[in-house]
Order: C-alpha cells, then sequence, then structure tokens
C-alpha cells in the first residue's frame, strides 16, 4: 500500500471520528447517567447492596462523581440507621467514609457531630460532657431548625448534675420549638416531665 493510499485511510478515519465525536460523546455520557441513576437508585433502595460492592467498584475504576454520590447517600443511609440504633461505632465508620468522599456534605458533618457527642455522654467523664454539649450546639448550627441536638444537650446537662434545671428545661423547651426526629418525639416530653418532676422533688426536699 502505497504511502498515499495510507493518508488517504488515515485521513478519511481522522473526518470520520471528528464527525460522530458530538455523537460518541453524548452516547457516553448517557451511559454514564445511567448507570448513576441506577447506583443512586439502588443506594436509596438497598444501600448495603451498594455498599458491598463499593471495593470491586473502586478497583474497576468506575468511580464516577454520580457514583461517589451514591455512595455518599448509601453511607449516611446505613449510617442512619445504625445511630438510631444506638450502634455508634458503626454509624461513626460509616460517616466518616461519607466525609472522606464528601468532606462538605452538611449531612454527615451534622451525624458526625451528634455521633461524637453521644460517645463522650457515653463515656460519662465531666470535661467530656461538656465537649459533648459543645458538639452538639455546632451540629444545630448546621441544621437550625432541628430540636434533636437540643434534646442531646439537655441530656448532658443532666448527667452533668440534675440540680442546673434551667439550662436542663430551657435545653428540651427549644427542642421542641423545632423538628424533632420520629424516634424521639415522645422521649423529649418524657424527659422534660422527668426533669420537672425531679425539680420539684428537690424544692420539697429542702422546704
Amino acid at each position: 500500500m502505497s504511502l498515499s493510499v495510507k493518508t488517504r485511510i488515515y485521513f478519511g478515519l481522522k473526518d470520520k471520528i471528528i464527525k460522530y465525536l458530538p455523537v460518541l460523546f453524548l452516547l457516553s455520557l448517557s451511559i454514564w447517567n445511567c448507570a448513576g441513576s441506577t447506583f443512586q437508585k439502588m443506594a436509596n433502595e438497598n444501600p448495603a447492596s451498594l455498599l458491598a460492592k463499593k471495593d470491586s467498584l473502586q478497583r474497576a475504576g468506575s468511580f464516577s462523581p454520580a457514583l461517589k454520590k451514591a455512595f455518599v447517600t448509601a453511607h449516611n443511609s446505613v449510617g442512619q440507621t445504625d445511630l438510631e440504633s444506638k450502634d455508634y461505632t458503626s454509624a461513626l465508620q460509616h460517616f466518616k467514609a461519607s466525609a472522606q468522599l464528601a468532606p462538605d456534605d452538611t449531612l454527615t458533618n451534622y451525624n458526625l457531630l451528634l455521633i461524637k457527642g453521644h460517645l463522650l455522654v457515653k463515656a460519662g467523664k465531666k470535661d467530656g460532657l461538656w465537649d459533648a454539649i459543645q458538639n452538639y450546639h455546632s451540629a444545630a448550627r448546621l441544621f437550625p431548625k432541628l430540636g434533636d441536638p437540643y434534646y442531646y444537650i439537655g441530656n448532658a446537662y443532666l448527667k452533668i448534675g440534675n440540680t442546673d434545671f434551667d439550662l436542663i428545661l430551657e435545653s428540651y423547651d427549644k427542642a421542641l420549638t423545632l423538628t424533632l426526629s420520629p424516634v424521639i418525639q415522645d422521649d423529649v416530653t418524657a424527659a422534660r416531665e422527668k426533669a420537672i418532676q425531679r425539680e420539684k422533688t428537690l424544692k420539697d426536699f429542702w422546704k
């Protein structure tokens, strides 16, 4: 084959590639979007199943922005379930994994602050309890309309010492004026009533 024939074939192929490049780009974009939608659907409906495929997808080099977003959703979902069941160690791992993928994700950071607070309260050390209250306040600033952090603040104050009822009741009252998770709605009301009864019992004792 002569050089001129090779040249013509080369430029002919080049022209065809250039001609169909926009189509190829749109096709590949469509495939990525479909895959991303599938992963996001799985993250919403069966997050544990998606997370089980995480390592293999990472090794395959398929970590697209859409897939990364799906993994953030999945980690947050499983982490939230663990948080509600008070499995703080597992919840912490999931939210940390989510934070590695999306450091600026507000929900992830909110839950990380709550878990850190919960673990400090669980440890029960006085200095740690004050740190827990700071974590809860930081969480409250991320979602000002949510009352959960204020419920936890009241619990922490109660654990520090059950005589400062002004701070305890103020925290519970603040929680009740805001949106609460269904899992703690009744707990906040019960905790407030219990604190009121404790305050009354203590005042009656010192009469």
